[in-house]
């Protein structure tokens, strides 16, 4: 059901021109060139170490990888990365996005 609404508030955003995740509980991710990422919208930080931070909302994981990676900023639903950021994908539960 969650699913059913969190889809709704997606459309319901683009329709009116809103900034995404205002009305969803969705992962958002900024990259700043190659050096540092602000997320927002996770749950839990599944894994972290100097080279992978994986972030979850629930419903699909955020995977950055790179290298000196470092957590600042740890905010109730947004933490700030910083280091020499290499990839971001998104996990969903039924395969890669």
């Amino acid at each position: 059901m969650s699913h059913k609404i969190n889809g709704l508030a997606r459309k319901i955003s683009r329709i009116l021109n809103f900034v995404p995740n205002t009305l969803t509980n969705d992962i958002t991710v900024t990259l700043y060139s190659d050096y540092q990422a602000v997320i927002s919208g996770y749950k839990k930080i599944l894994v972290y170490d100097d080279s992978l931070l994986v972030v979850s909302d629930g419903e699909k994981n955020l995977k950055i990888m790179g290298s000196n990676l470092v957590l600042g900023d740890l905010l109730q639903d947004e933490l700030i990365l910083t280091g020499h950021i290499i990839s971001a994908e998104f996990e969903y539960k039924g395969g890669k996005t």
